[in-house]
């Protein structure tokens, strides 16, 4: 009880639950991705056997699944990364800037996707009153771009201070 009590006090406890259950959901993430990458594979089948209209719906469908599934299961990848397999430090500004820049482009591209799927869906039913709809998906791909490069110009400069600082902090340490 007293190793317990010392393994609480040092935050170990803590640190294994934490890891234990950031596990826990990276493994349902992933079986989540899973099964609509499954979903997505039978809908991609039933492009074969529909007729000449349900072929595009199912190859949309299948294509719309894919790009979700992707974007969990690098989700679950980047939780596993931080929070189950920590590398160094945790902090540091280029390991921060590197797996939001990841998640966020994986984020844009299923964004981007999911709008040429509506656009190809609409133009096709000739519901052409939806198109300014799909404008706004594509609009809101922009501003993420635009938002994750203006968060890219800002990090880098500031991850180079901190390099700058740590070079500077181990030659002092040479000298002793």
């Amino acid at each position: 009880m007293r190793k317990i009590y010392k393994w609480f006090l040092k935050g170990k406890i803590l640190i294994y639950l934490v890891r234990s259950i950031s596990f826990i959901f990276c493994f349902t993430l992933g079986s989540i991705s899973l099964f609509v990458f499954s979903v997505a594979g039978t809908h991609f089948a039933k492009v074969g056997a529909g007729g000449n209209g349900d072929k595009l719906s199912y190859l949309f469908t299948s294509i719309g699944l894919i790009a979700v599934a992707v974007a969990v299961l690098d989700l679950a990848v980047t939780i596993f990364r931080e929070m189950v397999m920590p590398e160094g430090d945790k902090r540091h500004p280029s390991r921060v800037r590197g797996s939001l820049t990841r998640f966020i482009m994986i984020v844009i591209i299923a964004v981007l996707i999911e709008g040429l799927i509506m656009l190809f869906k609409f133009s096709e039913t000739e519901q052409i009153h939806l198109l300014p709809y799909v404008f706004l998906v594509f609009a809101s791909a922009l501003i993420l771009i635009i938002g994750l490069g203006v968060y890219i110009k800002i990090t880098v400069p500031i991850e180079k201070l901190v390099e700058k600082g740590e070079e500077n902090n181990s030659s002092f340490k040479n000298l002793d």
